[in-house]
């Protein structure tokens, strides 16, 4: 039930097409991120080098782990840094 001790968060996000060029590199605060890709867009830090993400087909969700995940497991699992680039189709993000 809701309380004013909350500290869930729900972001919805829309990236009209073409016109928003990047957004920053950065590691989400959550436990972890999941995320249903449907366009190209997304890059991943592997080994301190931006790669292109593979884009999986429809209907596949990643998970991503994320910075209160890497605080509880002691940075046993790290936070996925990640970015975004205008690719071209617009892009939607719902983030809990």
């Amino acid at each position: 039930y809701p309380t004013s001790d909350t500290s869930s968060l729900l972001r919805l996000l829309n990236y009209p097409p073409g016109r928003f060029g990047t957004i920053s590199p950065h590691t989400d605060f959550e436990v972890f991120t999941l995320l249903h890709q449907t366009s190209p867009g997304l890059q991943l830090q592997v080994r301190g080098e931006w790669r292109w993400a593979p884009v999986p087909p429809q209907g596949t969700v990643i998970m991503m782990p994320d910075d209160m995940l890497e605080f509880w497991t002691n940075g046993l699992v790290t936070a996925m840094r990640h970015r975004v680039v205008s690719c071209g189709p617009e892009r939607h993000s719902l983030v809990l």
